[in-house]
């Protein structure tokens, strides 16, 4: 299910990219073509295939028809259609991303994970850039119980493709299960610049709250020693992660009564501040570059009001919004207004994931058992 449904936020989300692999042959197959993938949208999947296999009649060498006609007989469980589609163009060598994407998908749905995953690791060789594929690719990893492989899958997704923001919200949401959290808060905060209407949005504030919960949770045990860094062959990584832990470290005493929405208010501003005077030449990052733009212009409280107030405190924000009627208007214009694109700059994740989950009592048990 969680691959299907990776499959159709693909088709939903990415652009119509295949319309730059050559002219239509005519006005009325790229009219077909677009009228298909509106049906496909609709849900109105066997019109769908309908129309991609007339439009193929007339265009039988566009490749993109029969990517997305074999992705529409795929999400209509018509498997073994779809790889007959797709058979042809993987190899002829023509095939796109999306088109691997699919045909792995295909093979998890018979059943046959090792064919999948020997599709994904081809395509990544051919498509190093595209975090769509390490996206798939990981997913399939995680759901094999390989969670340092799937968040390795992950990084490199976003060291590669740093425009494809789902890698940051997976990465999230593992690193939250480990013994560094800093990263967490860190790639939450990224995803949620980027997608802010949905309800993975909403998931994701709560899941920043929660990292900072488990942040300085961590921190506060006498057994886990102060972080200094990982030995690493790339020390600026290295230096980025100790200065954003060690900062939050310093400022500790900010939350020392709890982490509310006022609170994480004052340490992210403190933050920021400390980020700016200590390490923002040093260790350039354009999340803190914005947050400290939102800071300087008057954004900065109503962001986290945004962001933690209603997931802290319903009640305390509902009478926050009613006393400052017009800051939810005023931050959705100002997000709207100013788009954020991470960039490869960004990236300073040394990847030393070796041994950072956390294992529960009921991994531990079953390791026992064995």
């Amino acid at each position: 299910m969680l691959i299907r449904l990776f499959s159709i936020l693909a088709v939903c989300m990415l652009p119509l990219a295949g319309m730059a692999q050559g002219q239509w042959p005519s006005p009325e197959v790229e009219q077909m073509y677009h009228n298909a993938r509106e049906q496909m949208m609709s849900g109105n999947l066997k019109q769908a295939i309908i129309t991609y296999r007339q439009a193929i009649q007339l265009a039988p060498d566009k490749m993109i028809l029969y990517r997305d006609l074999a992705h529409a007989q795929y999400l209509s469980s018509e498997i073994d259609a779809a790889l007959l589609t797709l058979d042809p163009i993987l190899k002829s060598g023509e095939a796109d991303d999306q088109a691997y994407q699919t045909a792995a998908a295909c093979y998890l749905a018979k059943n046959e994970g090792k064919k999948a995953k020997t599709m994904l690791q081809e395509a990544v060789r051919r498509y190093p850039h595209s975090g769509l594929l390490y996206n798939q690719l990981a997913k399939q990893q995680e759901q094999e119980g390989d969670n340092e492989g799937a968040l390795s899958t992950w990084l490199t997704g976003i060291q590669q493709d740093p425009a494809y923001h789902i890698s940051y919200y997976e990465a999230a949401r593992m690193y939250m299960g480990t013994t560094k959290p800093h990263w967490a808060v860190i790639y939450a905060e990224v995803f949620l610049n980027i997608e802010q209407h949905t309800p993975r949005a909403e998931e994701t504030k709560d899941m920043l709250l929660g990292a900072y919960m488990r942040m300085y949770d961590r921190m506060g045990q006498a057994t886990v020693p102060k972080y200094k860094g990982a030995t690493t062959t790339n020390p600026a990584a290295s230096g980025f992660e100790t200065a954003v832990y060690n900062t939050y470290l310093k400022l500790s005493p900010v939350v020392s009564d709890g982490i509310t929405a006022e609170n994480l208010i004052m340490l992210r501003t403190r933050f920021l501040m400390e980020w700016q005077r200590s390490y923002s030449r040093r260790y350039p990052f354009s999340m803190f570059v914005r947050m400290d733009d939102m800071l300087r212009n008057g954004y900065f409280d109503i962001y986290n009001q945004w962001v933690f107030g209603q997931i802290d405190n319903p009640q305390q924000f509902e009478a926050w919004t009613k006393f400052h009627g017009d800051a939810m208007p005023k931050i959705e214009e100002w997000l709207k207004q100013h788009p954020y694109r991470p960039t490869a700059g960004d990236f300073y994740n040394d990847k030393n994931i070796k041994g950072i989950f956390i294992q529960t009592e009921a991994t531990d048990g079953k390791k026992k058992k064995k």
